[in-house]
């Protein structure tokens, strides 16, 4: 009777535990960079031996307390093979220049710098001269504005530093001709088990043709006996923008509440690729893992002293 007595003891103390238990996480981000410039990426589709004509607008926050002086350049823009994003963002880079940033030496600008004094607007022309015999396919630059301003800030009287902040605006262009549209789904996983923290799904993607596209991605939760979703984002899908011959790791996230077992789907789709996993997951906390081996320790050495005495009684 006591040994019958402990083991209810213990498993309403784990149920009461579980049902109480709660988990709330939040992140805020900030930027008070006074310089803005406008759009930040532009998809365009260019024809061999046509000009292309498009603008930037630059602005100086009027919140600001100083003439914003800034300088523009042309950047290459790239991503690296296995980058983890969650976004359209890659590399800039000046030297790492490959055939599909041959569109560096076709842009001309306008202006290549200036002052802007508080709340002060400029546009920014440029003009993109394709030759005749540019290569079909994905061709990526980034145009480059630059805050001289912040340069050699003093710190703490001191100390100064050579600093220069860099706002750049992506050019996705596409010239018409032999184009390939190639993509394969190497990883697609959902954890089976996890003892903490939100429920990851990820995959890689690999874009095998020579164009630019958006990758998309499906996550559902369902509670493990309906069909109430937890999470869901069926009706307006994650993307993620590859170049080509890149691949992209991509996470997909949910909050689950802290026990439980659920049922969770992932779709990724590149061009005509599509990969659907489907899995059940237990979620067990590390703390509730150790308190059940115990209970069931405990529980496995009253059955055998049971049976011991039992052996002896008879």
């Amino acid at each position: 009777m006591k040994n019958n007595h402990f083991i209810k003891t213990l498993v309403f103390g784990i149920l009461t535990i579980c049902l109480n238990l709660g988990i709330i996480n939040g992140i805020t981000f900030a930027d008070s960079n006074s310089m803005t410039v406008s759009p930040p990426y532009q998809k365009i589709i260019l024809m061999p031996g046509e000009t292309y004509n498009n603008s930037l607008l630059v602005s100086n926050s009027t919140n600001s307390t100083r003439d914003l002086k800034y300088s523009v350049e042309i950047g290459s823009f790239s991503q690296s093979k296995t980058e983890e994003s969650n976004d359209d963002y890659g590399s800039i880079s000046h030297i790492n220049v490959t055939s599909y940033n041959q569109i560096m030496n076709w842009i001309k600008l306008d202006n290549t710098g200036g002052t802007l004094a508080p709340g002060e607007k400029t546009t920014i022309g440029y003009s993109i001269e394709v030759p005749e015999d540019a290569p079909g396919g994905g061709q990526y630059a980034t145009i480059l504005v630059i805050d001289e301003t912040t340069s050699n800030q003093p710190v703490e009287g001191s100390i100064s530093i050579d600093q220069k902040f860099q706002f750049a605006s992506i050019i996705y262009a596409e010239v018409a001709g032999e184009t390939r549209e190639e993509g394969t789904i190497t990883e697609n996983n959902i954890p089976s088990f996890i003892l903490n923290g939100p429920l990851q799904a990820s995959s890689m993607v690999k874009n095998n043709g020579n164009v630019h596209t958006d990758a998309e991605y499906i996550f559902q939760v369902w509670p493990l006996f309906n069909d109430e979703e937890i999470c869901t984002n069926e009706e307006k899908p994650e993307t993620s923008l590859i170049l080509p011959e890149t691949e992209r790791y991509h996470v997909q996230t949910c909050e689950l509440p802290s026990v439980g077992i659920f049922r969770a789907k992932q779709i990724v789709r590149i061009f005509g690729e599509t990969s659907i996993i489907e899995k059940t997951i237990i979620m067990c906390p590390l703390w509730l893992l150790f308190v059940i081996i115990f209970a069931l320790v405990l529980i496995i050495f009253w059955l055998i002293t049971r049976f011991k005495a039992r052996k002896r009684d008879n």
